[in-house]
């Protein structure tokens, strides 16, 4: 027999503690335990950001090998996912910070060439769509290395390459864009990020992110240095002003040569993902969907993955239940009908780190048992109110 209630279940990772798709395991886990019939289905989410691929090649995008290189330059073969004309490339996959250790970080000579080599291999694959989510960078270039390897010569004033990396940002002296336009011709080029820094200054890529790549006081400097005279050679050359242009601070600037060119639209990559993994159908069949995230905070009302599932759900009129490793104080959780904290859960002799796996299926069994399932027709169970717990 079918059963009667479908349970969606659509978190993001918990950053640094579990990515999305085990979040989803755990979960399903603890609700099937529970012997109450209940179809589960995984929708893991992201926002461009680590987890955007895998989310993707779940809901049926093909992975397919790429030869492409790391942050610091080094071959090595990733993985992009196609479905028809479209490519999925995760900047994270190919070239992020966390294929680094903090011995190896190095900011100045970071680079989104693997990026490029990705993009160049979809297009000569025949992708006339490609997106690109940008999370999870370890790089300053300002995108020079992914326009590099589609072709776009970037010289110094010797005439010469600049160097690879955020050191090679003020060495630009002349930039021919020709050949990296003429390959992206006719194709549809959408970044994904989550962020809306512009290139440079205050808030910009250099000032907000690059300590968190391994920079020092005085290298963050010389890249927001590097990143205005990129931004001044760009506006020279394409008579196009990227420097202000929401998101394009986002992955160390890696969409400003694209901006410049008119070659790509920024786009929400928490919006981006739920199409691309036809999830908000997948919403409005639901009973219920389930969403969360490591931590939910005033963050989170502000775009990131669990929000926009909570405002998708609220169209369609689908409850939705949160699951979080806490809640801020502050969290904004209209609309959401019952909340499960892993760390209120743990108290007082589990550590909702350690303890993960263990509490995400011990909240997977509690679901099963809400009020708000069983009130539902088929499930044998009087109607009742839902609760937080």
């Amino acid at each position: 027999m079918t059963p009667p209630l479908t349970v969606l279940l659509a978190p993001d990772k918990f950053k640094g503690c579990l990515a999305a798709i085990d979040v989803c395991k755990e979960l399903r886990t603890g609700l099937l335990a529970s012997a109450f019939p209940v179809e589960v289905v995984l929708r893991p989410m992201a926002d461009g950001g680590e987890g955007t691929l895998d989310a993707a090649l779940l809901a049926g995008f093909e992975a397919l090998p790429v030869a492409a290189a790391d942050p610091l330059g080094r071959p090595r073969t990733a993985r992009i996912g196609v479905r028809g004309s479209t490519a999925l490339i995760e900047l994270a996959e190919i070239c992020g910070l966390a294929l680094l250790t903090g011995d190896t970080k190095d900011p100045m000579r970071a680079t989104t060439y693997g990026v490029g080599m990705a993009m160049k291999a979809a297009v000569e694959w025949g992708h006339r769509r490609l997106v690109v989510g940008i999370g999870g960078s370890a790089s300053t270039d300002g995108g020079i290395g992914a326009a590099t390897a589609l072709g776009a010569r970037i010289l110094d004033h010797n005439g010469q390459p600049v160097r690879p990396g955020g050191a090679g940002l003020d060495d630009v002296a002349s930039i021919d864009l020709g050949p990296m336009s003429a390959l992206l011709d006719g194709i549809s080029l959408t970044v994904a990020t989550d962020v809306s820094s512009p290139l440079h200054g205050q808030f910009g890529a250099a000032r907000v992110f690059a300590a968190q790549k391994g920079a020092s006081p005085d290298q963050v400097r010389d890249l927001d240095a590097g990143l205005r005279n990129w931004s001044a050679r760009l506006l020279a050359t394409t008579g196009i002003d990227v420097s202000a242009l929401s998101g394009g601070g986002a992955a160390g600037g890696f969409a400003a040569p694209f901006l410049a060119t008119g070659s790509a639209r920024i786009a929400s990559g928490a919006q981006l993902v739920l199409d691309l993994t036809d999830t908000r159908p997948a919403i409005a069949a639901a009973t219920v969907v389930v969403t969360g995230e490591g931590r939910w905070d005033t963050q989170t009302a502000a775009g990131k993955a669990p929000h926009s599932v909570l405002d998708a759900a609220r169209k369609a009129d689908t409850p939705v239940i949160a699951v979080a490793g806490g809640f801020a104080a502050d969290a904004d959780l209209t609309g959401v009908l019952a909340s499960y904290s892993l760390t209120e859960l743990a108290r007082p002799d589990r550590d909702p780190v350690r303890d993960v796996r263990a509490l995400l299926r011990e909240i997977g069994s509690r679901i099963a048992r809400q009020p708000l399932l069983r009130s539902f027709p088929g499930s044998g169970q009087a109607a009742t109110n839902s609760v937080k717990s």
